[in-house]
């Protein structure tokens, strides 16, 4: 069971994904749970409110009552508010934290943690996961960075010393963590608001998957060059002779040959796409282990891969892993169908990263071949959007159109950076539109629909972009 119940602490912008789900794990836990964020009304507000989680509006230090003993906040509030006098008050006290240390500290403690990272499919992931080892009795405690629709909620209490959990690079947040089981389903350059370059994204999975002194099992995309490399640095580490390697791919990989690690090699393929989901074999051994589920994509099968792998350093028999695939329906924003629009089906998609992007939209084009797919995206991240432009024209032409919406400045809102302009998208293609106004972009996608030009309506984004969904289906 957990330590420290007697423990009151307070979330500074708990209504943002991680800190939500950190916020009611702790609730369930026992743990005293207070917050507050600049709106009450978010996404996942709701949840929190239905577990008697008090929620300030704003931020004040007349939030930290004599009985506050942490101040766990969001890392976006460094950037945002590094002023803002709440946070100074707690630095003040001294009981200020980031909630990913929080989470190291008192809810991982003693645990045997199973931390999933990589650039792409970590919530996903981690939710496929935790269903599977649900399924198979062993009742794991589990955060994940947005809203599973089964629990309402990106958090579970468990009663078994299993932690599972996202392990979010920005920030170098997943440095808190200490796993058993460490998760690279993919490294490739992000976040250059806090990455310079790829070579300090490389040594901050290496610190990662290195740190802590628990690691016993490394489970990594052998198709990921980055992945790769980061297994080549750690491998050569004393600290990391007794650990074991798992790489699974769709074709058989040449690793380096300095790796000075046990090694074993996992190869899967793709064996049906339809209407119904995707159907998919693993090899092991010599041995072919057949699974389905009702996600699409290849993106998907890699995720649900790393899954069945985790679940067999589990002990979690084919037959269990398979019910858990099958029963699986997604995570919330995760090409989420929220409604239609004037008879048109509308999808909701958390992508922001170029290659997620890509993934989704070409999953569209595989399973709708002959539909028109009309794309929204909302821009997030400056520097990334800077840094990786083409990248994001490229894979969002993947679309027949593609409106662009207002930049969402997040945590680069007091930073004085410059959007995109409108004629720098505009000017990129003659199939993207930039309209900053919600109710006009859902004018222009009416019109498209009752023009004929759009078959699929996908929005994606990773910070506001759900209203408009929600509001093409009112």
């Amino acid at each position: 069971m957990f330590e420290n119940l007697k423990i009151h602490v307070h979330f500074m912008g708990i209504c943002g994904s991680g800190c939500a789900s950190i916020a009611l794990l702790s609730a369930r836990a026992g743990y005293k749970v207070s917050g507050c964020d600049v709106s009450a009304e978010s996404y996942y507000a709701g949840e929190l409110k239905k577990n008697g989680i008090t929620i300030y509006t704003g931020h004040s230090e007349t939030h930290l009552t004599d009985d506050v003993d942490v101040v766990a906040v969001s890392p976006a509030l460094f950037d945002i508010a590094p002023d803002n006098p709440e946070l100074l008050a707690a630095r003040e006290k001294g009981i200020l934290m980031t909630w990913q240390e929080f989470m190291g500290r008192y809810l991982q403690q003693d645990k045997r943690v199973i931390s999933i990272s990589g650039t792409h499919g970590k919530t996903t992931t981690t939710f496929l996961t935790a269903e599977v080892l649900i399924e198979a009795g062993l009742d794991p405690n589990v955060v994940g960075g947005s809203v599973y629709k089964e629990w309402g909620n990106g958090g579970r209490f468990g009663s078994s010393d299993l932690f599972l959990c996202e392990a979010d690079e920005f920030n170098r947040n997943f440095h808190h963590y200490h796993p058993e089981i460490a998760v690279m389903n993919n490294v490739e350059m992000d976040h250059p608001e806090c990455y310079n370059n790829f070579e300090e994204v490389l040594e901050s999975f290496t610190t990662f998957v290195s740190g802590g002194g628990k690691i016993k099992t490394v489970i990594l995309n052998g198709e990921s060059e980055g992945a790769v490399e980061v297994l080549r640095r750690v491998s050569a580490m004393e600290s990391m002779k007794n650990v074991r390697a798992v790489v699974f791919s769709r074709q058989p990989v040449k690793l380096p040959e300095e790796i000075g690690i046990a090694c074993e090699h996992i190869l899967y393929r793709t064996e049906r796409k339809d209407e119904n989901g995707t159907g998919f074999v693993v090899e092991k051994n010599g041995e072919v282990h057949a699974f389905s589920m009702n996600l699409f994509g290849e993106y998907n099968v890699s995720n649900a891969v790393t899954a069945i792998l985790i679940a067999w350093e589990c002990g979690v028999s084919d037959d269990v892993i398979n019910q858990a695939l099958n029963r699986f329906k997604g995570v919330g924003r995760r090409f989420d169908k929220v409604g239609t629009c004037e008879g048109v089906p509308v999808f909701d998609d958390y992508a922001h990263h170029p290659t997620e992007i890509r993934s989704v939209l070409t999953m569209c084009r595989d399973y709708f071949p002959e539909k028109k797919l009309l794309a929204i995206f909302e821009p997030h991240q400056v520097s990334r959007l800077r840094l990786m432009l083409p990248e994001y024209v490229n894979a969002l032409l993947i679309a027949d159109n593609v409106i662009i919406a207002k930049t969402h400045l997040g945590r680069e809102i007091n930073k004085n950076v410059k959007p995109i302009t409108k004629e720098e998208w505009e000017g990129a293609s003659c199939r993207i539109v930039n309209e900053e106004e919600n109710e006009k972009i859902c004018e222009i996608v009416r019109k498209r629909i009752a023009d004929q030009e759009a078959d699929i309506v996908i929005v994606i984004g990773a910070a506001n972009s759900y209203k408009i969904s929600r509001m093409l289906c009112e």
